[in-house]
């Protein structure tokens, strides 16, 4: 009972130290470093909307993800004074992001102790995580997969270990809904968390162990499509069931794979821009280190976990995502957050074993943890050499041109100009500006382009421009954005560290002929 006692209090202290650590870690320079994406603008702007005005979007919601991530954004703005309490929005979420990752590196903590019954194994993990560039930028952000793979990794937590009972899987299955609610990818490991429970339950109540998890997972899933049904945005316009009258629907969005490449169902379009991102050197984010030996790790437990039945569930879920991720369509780069807590966890899984087994076979010799002690820092090398050259997540400032931007907008443009911005800035501005308007929703929201704009770049007056606005014109083919671009004049640039920003008035001299032409009377 002592040692027992004893080695829970060992466990929380080491927790505790790597929290810290990673509090240290992930907080430095977290508001200044990676610069705003407009995904977390979005994300945030939802949350706004659901507290301003009762809606789950600032525009039509179009059903692009679940609601259960702006509810809990919506919620924790509340709760912690307005989403402006951090000074700009986005820092509000950011610092809720922190919270999560905290969450996060406590469960692979958590997850690594259980698998391998042992202490370094865990804190390899959790330390390769904690300090891997990729994960750190990426888990700043304010971006529904953090959410996810929280609520993810705690549904696992709990059905991993001896002795589960009826109430760990109800609390799994409860937590695997919430993280499907969160974000939709977290569907692709429901085949690995029925495989795991088959696994793992007690023969005598396994059957009705994964009969009750499923029933409940299932039954809190269903409750999106059901929120779908009852707006009567089920099934697409034009069907059978969905009716003749114009609306967005879930299906529809479901079965959307973007932009037509050739490739059938759109599969593994994206991938080697992505690949890249994770990998490439000069990409400050990247993390090739942890990618590649994340991946020789998956190899080294799929041979180990022949013997080892432990190292199942993890091979499980490392090999459930990525075949999700072969099947979808699409690969964006931060499809990658919900596999780097597995990546981690095979490195520090092959490596404590790996220790485990050289003391182990040097039994009553001296040299058996001076041996196990080199092998492990040979490992562990190349970890150490790349993060240490990698300061510019915890040094560089890659917002405040973002920031100038905006108040450039505030002290020069009058409040009841057009503006089209990239969604970082979305609900700052609509601080001021009331017509202000993200520059995704110009061409994909009815509403947006022909009711308001008219499809016309003549009542656009300004763009808020990032290499975000650029990219999805060219890749979306986003036609009103397009001319209104071309038809801009650039009045401020801020270099921004890498993102640039830019100011642009869209010119109105084609307008004015066009007005002046109306006028005219063709009888003079």
């Amino acid at each position: 009972m002592q040692s027992t006692l004893m080695q829970d209090t060992k466990t929380r202290f080491i927790l505790v130290t790597l929290l810290l650590i990673g509090v240290v870690v992930f907080a430095q320079n977290m508001l200044q470093y990676p610069y705003y994406q407009d995904a977390e603008g979005t994300n945030i702007s939802k949350g706004w909307a659901l507290i301003s005005n009762g809606d789950l979007s600032p525009y039509t919601y179009a059903y692009d993800e679940p609601p259960a991530g702006s509810v809990l954004l919506s919620l924790w703005t509340l709760l912690s004074g307005g989403a402006s309490a951090f000074g700009f929005p986005v820092n509000s979420g950011r610092i809720l992001m922190l919270v999560f990752h905290l969450a996060t590196s406590a469960l692979v903590y958590g997850i690594a102790r259980k698998t391998a019954k042992s202490d370094l194994s865990a804190v390899l993990a959790t330390v390769i995580f904690a300090f891997s560039p990729l994960a750190v930028s990426l888990q700043r952000r304010v971006l529904l997969d953090n959410m996810m793979i929280a609520w993810l990794l705690l549904a696992l937590y709990l059905i991993l270990g001896e002795k589960r009972s009826f109430r760990h899987y109800l609390a799994s299955a409860t937590f695997f809904g919430l993280a499907v609610l969160t974000k939709g990818a977290a569907v692709g490991f429901l085949p690995a968390f029925a495989y795991i429970i088959h696994l793992r339950a007690h023969e005598h109540h396994r059957r009705f162990a994964s009969s009750l998890w499923t029933a409940l997972a299932i039954f809190l899933i269903s409750l999106y499509p059901l929120y779908a049904q009852l707006k009567q945005e089920l099934f697409p316009s034009g069907t059978l069931l969905g009716g003749d009258y114009p609306h967005v629907s879930l299906i529809q969005s479901l079965m959307d794979r973007g932009p037509e490449t050739g490739r059938f169902l759109n599969i593994g379009t994206g991938f080697s821009q992505s690949f890249s991102q994770w990998v490439d050197l000069s990409n400050t984010m990247s993390d090739p280190v942890l990618i590649y030996a994340g991946a020789i790790g998956f190899i080294f437990l799929v041979l180990a976990s022949i013997d080892r039945r432990d190292y199942r569930p993890v091979v499980a879920m490392n090999l459930g995502y990525v075949l999700y991720l072969v099947v979808r369509g699409p690969v964006f780069d931060t499809d990658v957050i919900a596999l780097l807590p597995f990546l981690a966890l095979n490195v520090g899984l092959v490596a404590g074993g790996l220790s485990k087994v050289i003391a182990g076979g040097l039994k009553g010799t001296m040299l058996r943890y001076p041996l196990a002690g080199v092998a492990l820092l040979a490992v562990l090398y190349p970890f150490g050499v790349f993060y240490s050259n990698r300061l510019d997540l915890y040094t560089l400032d890659q917002v405040e041109g973002q920031l100038q931007a905006i108040r450039w907008l505030n002290e020069h443009v009058p409040a009841d100009a057009v503006i089209v911005a990239d969604n970082y800035a979305f609900v700052e501005l609509r601080q001021r500006f009331d017509h202000a308007h993200h520059h995704w929703r110009v061409d994909t929201d009815p509403e947006i382009k022909f009711d308001l704009l008219e499809d016309d770049l003549c009542n656009i007056d300004y763009i808020l421009w990032t290499p975000q606005v650029l990219a999805d014109i060219q890749t979306y083919s986003l036609d009103l954005m397009r001319r209104a671009y071309e038809n801009s004049e650039l009045l401020v640039r801020y270099p921004n560290n890498g993102w640039p920003v830019e100011i642009r008035q869209v010119s109105k001299l084609d307008c004015a002929a066009e007005v002046a032409s109306d006028t005219i009377d063709p009888d003079i």
